[in-house]
C-alpha cells in the first residue's frame, strides 16, 4: 500500500521514496526499546489489546485526506502503523515462549507461516488497487484491526514476568554478556542495512522503473517474496528443531549472493519473479534462524528487552539502508542498489564460518554458548 501511494499514485522520485521509508523507520526505534522494557512488567495481554484497538483508526484517517494526498500523509500513515507494531512486537514475541506448547524453534514458525499466509491473500488485494480502490482496501485494514484486538481478548492472562524493576540497563547488559546472541543480532543489522534494504527499496524500483510494472506486477513481486519466505518455514518446521541452526544461517548468506547476482542480469519477467522468491525463501530461513537463536539464549527475565533489541536492529537498518540506497539509485540506477548486498554477504559468510562462533551452536546445549 505504502510503497504504491509513493511510487505509483504520487510517482516520486527514488530520493524521494528512499528518504521516506527513512523518516517512516526513525521514530518506531524509541518505541520499540520502551515497548520491550514494559512488556516485561505489565500484562502483555493487555498491552497488546489496547495497541491493537488504537490501530483502527489509523486506516480511517488517511481516508478522510485522500483527495489531497500528499507525501507526508502518507509517511504519517506508514510511520503510525510502524510505531504500532514497535510497541507491541517485543511483548508479541516474549509471549510465545509462555503459551507455546511445542518447542520454540517450531513456535516460532507457525507464528511467522500463518501470518505470512494471510498476508499473501490480502496482497492479492494490490492486483486490484488501480480497479478495486484504496479506501475500501483501507477499511477492510481497520476491520482486520478490530478482529485482532478481540483476538487478543482470547489469549490466557499472563502476569507479569517480573515485578522488579528491571530497566533497560540491565537488559543490556544480559544482551552484551551474551555473546552469541549479540553477534546474531550484529550479523543481522549488518545483513539488513544491504540486503533486506535492498528487497524494500531497490526491488521495488526495479519493478516499477527497470521492468516498467504497474501495481498488479509490483504486487506479483511482493507475492512471489512471501510465498518463498512462507514455503521455506513450512519446510523449516518438519526439519525442526535443527541441532546446528547457525550452520544453516551461514551457508545461506552466498545463495542470497548469487541471487543478487541473478537480478542485476535483467531477466525475463518470469525468472525475475522467481529469483524474487528464491529471495523470499532465503531471508525467511534467515530470519527465523536469527529469531529462534535469539529467543533460546536470551535469559527469560530479560527477553522482551533483548528481543527488542533484536527488532531495534532490524528496524534502524531500515532508515540507513533507505536513505543511502535512495540516493545511490537517484545517481545512478535501481539495479546499482543492488551491488553493496553481494559483498556484504559474502563478509557475513566469512564471520559467521570462521569468527562467530554460530557455526558450532547446538540447539540442544545452549549453555555452552552463554
Amino acid at each position: 500500500m505504502v510503497t504504491w501511494l509513493l511510487l505509483g499514485v504520487l510517482e516520486e522520485s527514488a530520493a524521494v521514496y528512499g528518504e521516506s521509508r527513512a523518516l517512516m523507520g526513525i521514530p518506531p526505534l524509541i518505541l520499540l526499546i520502551v515497548g520491550g522494557v514494559y512488556a516485561d512488567r505489565i500484562n502483555p495481554r493487555m498491552m497488546l489489546f489496547v495497541i491493537s484497538l488504537f490501530a483502527v483508526f489509523v486506516p480511517l484517517v488517511l481516508i478522510a485526506v485522500l483527495g489531497v494526498l500528499h507525501v507526508y500523509m502518507v509517511v504519517a500513515f506508514g510511520t503510525a502503523i510502524a510505531l504500532i507494531n514497535a510497541l507491541g512486537d517485543p511483548a508479541r514475541q516474549a509471549m510465545v515462549n509462555r503459551v507455546t506448547r511445542i518447542d520454540i524453534q517450531r513456535s516460532i514458525v507457525i507464528v511467522t507461516v500463518i501470518p505470512s499466509f494471510i498476508g499473501i491473500f490480502g496482497m492479492l488485494f494490490g492486483t486490484q488497487l488501480e480497479n478495486f480502490g484504496i479506501a475500501p482496501i483501507l477499511l477492510i485494514l481497520s476491520g482486520l484491526f478490530l478482529l485482532s484486538a478481540l483476538a487478543v481478548l482470547g489469549l490466557p492472562k499472563l502476569e507479569p514476568i517480573t515485578t522488579a524493576r528491571i530497566g533497560l540497563i540491565d537488559g543490556w547488559k544480559a544482551f552484551w554478556q551474551t555473546h552469541l546472541v549479540r553477534r546474531v543480532i550484529g550479523m543481522n543489522f549488518v545483513s539488513a542495512i544491504f540486503n533486506a534494504g535492498g528487497y524494500m527499496v531497490a526491488m521495488p524500483l526495479i519493478a516499477t522503473r527497470v521492468y516498467e510494472g504497474d501495481a498488479a506486477f509490483l504486487t506479483y513481486m511482493f507475492v512471489c517474496f512471501t510465498i518463498g519466505s512462507t514455503g521455506s518455514n513450512v519446510v523449516l518446521f518438519f526439519l525442526m528443531p535443527l541441532m546446528y541452526p547457525g550452520r544453516t544461517f551461514i551457508a545461506m548468506q552466498l545463495t542470497r549472493a548469487l541471487i543478487i547476482l541473478g537480478v542485476l542480469i535483467q531477466p525475463s519477467d518470469v525468472i525475475f519473479l522467481v529469483l524474487v522468491g528464491l529471495w523470499g525463501v532465503n531471508m525467511g530461513v534467515t530470519s527465523t534462524l536469527v529469531r529462534t537463536t535469539v529467543q533460546e539464549l536470551a535469559p527469560a527475565e530479560h527477553r522482551a528487552k533483548i528481543l527488542s533489541f533484536l527488532l531495534f536492529g532490524f528496524m534502524l537498518s531500515s532508515p540507513i539502508s533507505a536513505f543511502i540506497l535512495g540516493w545511490l539509485i537517484e545517481l545512478t540506477d535501481p539495479l546499482t542498489g543492488l551491488i553493496p548486498g553481494i559483498p556484504i554477504s559474502v563478509g557475513i559468510f566469512v564471520y559467521g564460518l570462521f569468527f562467530s562462533g554460530l557455526w558450532h551452536y547446538r540447539a540442544d546445549r545452549p549453555e555452552l554458548t552463554q
